[in-house]
């Protein structure tokens, strides 16, 4: 969970973005949002200009949906006459929709640059550097990772040749488990148990099945997601191409429990270019296109249980 941020200066708002996302956004508008029933704050890939206005609605849906009163843009290596542009649009965007722009910043090249006049910031911009700002220090105290790019998102969930061969060649003796075995084996490795090739090999050719898959998540809470994060990322770098779908959509669903949503989409990528029409996957980016809050999980595990 991320400490409360009070925002107050444009090195604050550059300070909290990375903390925010998980990752340095590179070529992205940036939403931060206020008040409205959760926060909703989210990126996008800087659109080419004649695609400008179907990605502001993906952008700014969420933040209408959940009653948002403010928000503060961030336009990352848009280029000054395209960024210019941009922002009055963004800001006319709000305005049809009754949200206040609380701040809008240009960022390139170590500075941030002030498209709309709202900060009293200079032509030539104001170089910052918030690499030791309070809000990176906490989130390292409150072991929150702060990634260099979402390349290294990717990354950190890409095959490991050797460890996918390894799993491949254990797969052909490997047997579909019983689910009480398949439960079992994720609880042991949540708590700590790293799995064998064998192990993996065993769980990919059970998660086949839509009974086991369940029994391998169903239970999952948000207590449990850091953990579960780190067992379906080790399974998801270990496993062939064609068997990857399954416990990278299992992964996309720990990391949005666990609040990374840029792990959830990395995980979601992998999962769709094995599968492109995925269940469970669909289900993961529903809740991440809606800006769903995690707790909404807990939420619905209770109403579904009331025992």
């Amino acid at each position: 969970m991320i400490t409360k941020l009070s925002i107050t200066r444009p090195e604050d708002v550059l300070a909290a973005v990375p903390v925010l996302l998980g990752f340095r956004p590179e070529r992205s508008i940036v939403m931060i949002t206020f008040g409205g029933d959760h926060q909703v704050h989210g990126r996008i890939d800087l659109p080419p200009p004649g695609e400008v206005e179907g990605c502001l609605d993906t952008l700014f849906l969420p933040a209408v949906r959940h009653g948002v009163r403010g928000i503060v843009l961030v336009l990352y290596d848009s280029g000054p006459r395209f960024g210019a542009k941009l922002a009055r649009r963004l800001a006319e965007r709000l305005i049809e929709h009754d949200i206040d722009l609380s701040g809008c910043l240009r960022v390139e090249d170590g500075r941030w640059f002030d498209p709309l006049g709202l900060h009293g910031g200079p032509p030539e911009g104001v170089p910052f550097q918030v690499d030791d700002h309070p809000f990176r220090v906490q989130a390292v105290y409150d072991g929150h990772v702060v990634r260099g790019s979402r390349t290294e998102v990717a990354a950190s969930i890409a095959p490991i040749p050797d460890a996918v061969l390894e799993t491949e060649k254990a797969m052909e003796q490997a047997s579909m488990m019983r689910v009480y075995e398949v439960s079992r084996l994720v609880d042991e490795a949540v708590a700590g148990v790293r799995l064998s090739a064998e192990q993996v090999a065993a769980l990919l050719v059970s998660l086949r099945d839509p009974q086991r898959r369940d029994a391998a998540w169903g239970d999952m809470t948000r207590t449990e997601a850091k953990a579960h994060v780190g067992l379906w990322a080790d399974v998801v770098r270990r496993s062939p191409a064609d068997h990857v779908a399954h416990p990278a959509a299992v992964l996309a669903l720990a990391a949005w429990l666990g609040g990374d949503g840029a792990l959830a989409w990395c995980a979601l990528d992998r999962c769709f270019a094995s599968e492109r029409r995925h269940g469970l996957g669909g289900l993961v980016a529903q809740l991440l296109d809606g800006a769903v809050p995690p707790t909404a999980w807990e939420e619905e595990l209770t109403w579904a249980d009331p025992a």
